[in-house]
């Protein structure tokens, strides 16, 4: 009789080159629910979106009535006749439409970020912290009511007389409404930092990485749970379990064996 080599017949065990299913190297599911603190920082975004957008326009009308008083106060002092003679309603106009335009404008940062650090992203909290940390150079100028500002109390004019500028003085209720929308802005990125928030964005990027190994497979061979080239399949006339000697090709009644590679 006839023998063939047995090793490399695939038992009854997995196929050469599959490993049992582990999950190695798959990524974790996401976390299923959001902190608390991550949950009031999205929500206290919708509401500065809109606070955004109203105090854009009630600092946008101060601003368009100083602007006004200040062209008319350069209009008086051109004793050429040489100025622009704009009409104080459309520089108000003007001046408050820039204003609500830069409203809305943050409106939508806010919106998007709250949509974005809602979804665990981190970059998006790294984004609402510089964007706070660049309003807080404005701080200063907005609790001493514009007196730091640089602009000149006079302007010379073109027969060499000086033009009294009218003061920078920001209003009361203007720096209030500016200190709460700042106040605001500083409550969202303290919950974006509590350690419960960490977390989760740590979950969040994890779950997103893929994975780094890819399920292995022997080169040369199928896709895995398929018996090695020269073998029949597990189950077939043709196969033979591991240990048993193959059918006597002389034998006419026996299968005939597994073709070689």
């Amino acid at each position: 009789m006839t023998q063939y080599p047995q090793s490399g017949i695939p038992g009854p065990g997995p196929a050469y080159g599959q490993y049992p299913a582990s999950g190695y190297g798959q990524p974790p599911a996401p976390p299923s629910e959001r902190p608390r603190p991550l949950v009031i920082a999205v929500w206290l975004m919708y509401v500065a979106a809109v606070v955004e957008i109203v105090y854009a326009a009630a600092e946008g009308q101060w601003l368009a009535s100083y602007m006004s008083s200040l062209f008319a106060a350069l209009e008086a002092a051109d004793t050429s006749g040489s100025g622009t003679q704009l009409p104080a309603s459309e520089i108000k106009d003007v001046i408050l439409g820039i204003a609500i335009v830069v409203g809305v404008i943050a409106a939508l940062i806010w919106l998007w970020l709250a949509w974005k650090n809602r979804a665990g992203r981190n970059w998006a909290r790294i984004v609402a912290t510089v964007l706070f940390a660049l309003s807080c150079l404005g701080l200063p100028e907005l609790l001493t009511g514009g007196r730091l500002s640089t602009m000149p109390s006079t302007l010379p004019a073109a027969d060499g007389t000086a033009i009294a500028v009218p003061p920078l003085d920001i209003p009361a209720w203007l720096i209030a409404a500016g200190v709460i929308n700042w106040l605001l802005g500083l409550a969202i990125i303290i919950l974006l930092w509590q350690p419960a928030a960490n977390r989760y964005y740590e979950a969040v990027s994890l779950s997103r990485r893929r994975p780094a190994y890819p399920p292995y497979a022997a080169p040369g061979y199928g896709a895995p749970g398929y018996a090695p080239p020269g073998y029949a399949q597990p189950g077939s006339p043709q196969w033979q379990p591991h240990g048993q000697a193959p059918p006597d090709p002389q034998d006419p009644q026996a299968p005939p064996r597994p073709p070689q590679a």
